[in-house]
C-alpha cells in the first residue's frame, strides 16, 4: 500500500530551518557568513534539495554546543 503525503502534514520527522531562520536564531550571524561556511564545509550540517538549503534544528543545536569556549563547567 503506497503512502501519500498531504500538503499540511510534515513529510519528515525533523524540524528543518532555512538559512534565514538560522541567522534569526544566532545574534550577529549573517547569511553571507553562513553561505561561506557551507562553501568551506566548516559550519553546521545541512541538506540541499535542488537550490533549497535546509538545516536540521537538532544538528544545529549540537554544532552550536560544540562552539562553547572558556569557563569551568564545574563552577
Amino acid at each position: 500500500m503506497a503512502t501519500t503525503a498531504h500538503p499540511a502534514e510534515p513529510v519528515l520527522n525533523k524540524r528543518l530551518l532555512t538559512p534565514s531562520d538560522v541567522v534569526a536564531l544566532i545574534p550577529g550571524l549573517k547569511l553571507k557568513l553562513l553561505a561561506e561556511w557551507r562553501y568551506k564545509k566548516t559550519g553546521p550540517r545541512y541538506y540541499k534539495v535542488g537550490r533549497i538549503i535546509l538545516y536540521p534544528f537538532d544538528d544545529l543545536e549540537v554544532w552550536f554546543e560544540g562552539l562553547e569556549r572558556g569557563g569551568d563547567p564545574d563552577d
